[in-house]
C-alpha cells in the first residue's frame, strides 16, 4: 500500500490486492472493514483511480474510521469487498454533469480520467465546492484535464474564503447556475456526490428547475 497526501486532511491509499486488482466500472466503490472499531458493516469508499491506474481510494480523515485509514502505513492490511454500486452512466454519449462537495470529488476523478481516454469528445461538466482553496482535492489533475481536453469544463466554488484563485467562484453551487451553464448540452445526466445535506439540497434544487428524476443520480457520504 502507498499513501499520497492530496489536500488538507485528505489521503489517497493506493492498494495492493492479495488476489489481484478487481475489475470495476468508474463510479463504483469498495466497502472497507475494520471490525476492531465496532462497525461490522464496514464503510464504503469510492474508487478514485481510473481503471488503467493502481486501485486507490481517497479518504477524508473526519471520523474515527476514516482517520484510522489515513493513519495506515505501507505494509498495513485490511479487508475490503469487491467493487459495487450504481453511480455511473450507461450511455456512451450523454453529457455528464458532475456536482461534488469536498471528498465527493473522489468518484468523479475516476470517471473523468476514464472518459477522456475512452471517449475524448464526450462533454464533461464538473461543479466542485469546497470551504477553502486548501481543501480542494485533485486540483492539479482537474486543471490539467480541463486545459488538455476541450470537452471538459471545471467550475470550482469556495464558500468560506475571500481570496480566491483566478477562475474560482465564491459562494455555493446553485441548481440555477448548474442548469444555466449546462444550457443545451446534449442529453445531460446529473450526478451529485457529497454530504447528505449537500446532495439533498442540490437534488431538490435541480428537480425544482425542471430536471427529471430519471436524469439524477446521487451518492451521499457521512462521517464515522
Amino acid at each position: 500500500m502507498k499513501t499520497v497526501r492530496e489536500a488538507l486532511g485528505t489521503t489517497t491509499l493506493e492498494l495492493s490486492c492479495a488476489d489481484g486488482a478487481p475489475a470495476y466500472i468508474p463510479g463504483q466503490f469498495i466497502t472497507v472493514y475494520l471490525p476492531e472499531l465496532g462497525t461490522p458493516e464496514g464503510k464504503a469508499y469510492s474508487i478514485s483511480s481510473a481503471p488503467f491506474e493502481p486501485l486507490a481510494i481517497t479518504v477524508s480523515a473526519r471520523g474515527e474510521f476514516s482517520r484510522r485509514l489515513c493513519s495506515l502505513n505501507p505494509g498495513d492490511t485490511f479487508t475490503a469487498s469487491v467493487p459495487s454500486g450504481y453511480f455511473y452512466s450507461e450511455s456512451k454519449t450523454s453529457t455528464l454533469v458532475m456536482i461534488a462537495a469536498g471528498i465527493g470529488i473522489a468518484p468523479f476523478r475516476d470517471v473523468m480520467l476514464d472518459s477522456v481516454k475512452q471517449n475524448p469528445a464526450r462533454r464533461l461538466i464538473l461543479f466542485y465546492s469546497n470551504r477553502t482553496m486548501a481543501d480542494i482535492v485533485f486540483n492539479k489533475t482537474l486543471e490539467e484535464l480541463a486545459a488538455a481536453n476541450p470537452a471538459v469544463e471545471v467550475h470550482r466554488f469556495i464558500t468560506r474564503e475571500e481570496a480566491l484563485s483566478p477562475g474560482v467562484s465564491g459562494g455555493r453551487i446553485s441548481a440555477e447556475a448548474v442548469v444555466r451553464t449546462v444550457g443545451d448540452a446534449p442529453d445531460p445526466e446529473f450526478f451529485i456526490c457529497g454530504s447528505i445535506s449537500f446532495v439533498r439540497d442540490l437534488w431538490r434544487g435541480l428537480r425544482s428547475v425542471g430536471v427529471g428524476e430519471d436524469r439524477l443520480y446521487t451518492e451521499a457520504f457521512f462521517s464515522h
